[in-house]
């Protein structure tokens, strides 16, 4: 059975490394954890998640824990926003889409926002029809929304996100680099969003 000492050891010698950290991975106790993160040297992203306090955050840092803990969520809407640089707005907590009838992240201590969508919208076997990618965030894979489809789902969701984000997010997209027309609107259609897009950003491109 690993010292109190050694567990602590082994705690701090991966805090030095990019990856997340769990402590059945580490082979060592949760409290043995939780006196780390009193010590400050991880810190606790998602329950049972941790981050060496001194590597650097990653837009994405929070959902990738997330998704260590539920894999079926994706990173969406403020929270992949910020990732496309498409928002300035404060996110006010983790952003995950999560499908229909799944178990899905909930919290009283971290500031989550889910969102459960349709499972089709968001299955991985049509990741590239529905404009969703995966990355590799400290060592973990983490689904997010392409560019496109983060700004159309800005606009599926008036009733938890504000009109000026969903719009300046749109404007963003329009100005940036590989913006394509008819493939955004492919895709608009696709997650019927495009009836009310189109006239909003028709206006911006005439304009």
């Amino acid at each position: 059975m690993p010292s109190e000492t050694s567990d602590h050891q082994a705690i701090r010698t991966a805090a030095a490394g990019d990856v997340l950290l769990r402590a059945k991975g580490l082979g060592v106790s949760a409290p043995a954890m939780a006196r780390m993160e009193a010590e400050g040297s991880i810190e606790r992203l998602a329950p049972g998640i941790y981050l060496g306090a001194k590597v650097p955050r990653h837009v994405l840092s929070e959902a990738a824990a997330w998704s260590l803990r539920f894999p079926s969520v994706v990173a969406g809407l403020l929270t992949a926003a910020h990732h496309h640089d498409l928002t300035d707005a404060f996110t006010g907590g983790t952003w995950l889409l999560s499908p229909k009838g799944a178990s899905f992240p909930r919290s009283r201590t971290f500031p989550l926002e889910v969102v459960q969508v349709a499972r089709w919208m968001m299955d991985p076997a049509h990741d590239e029809d529905n404009d969703l990618e995966t990355l590799t965030v400290h060592g973990a894979p983490v689904r997010v929304t392409g560019a496109d489809r983060t700004v159309i789902d800005l606009w599926r969701y008036p009733g938890r996100i504000a009109s000026e984000h969903a719009l300046h997010a749109l404007r963003r997209r329009i100005a940036g680099r590989g913006f394509d027309l008819p493939r955004f609107s492919r895709l608009a259609r696709r997650l019927g969003a495009w009836s009310r897009i189109e006239p909003v950003l028709t206006g911006m491109l005439l304009g």
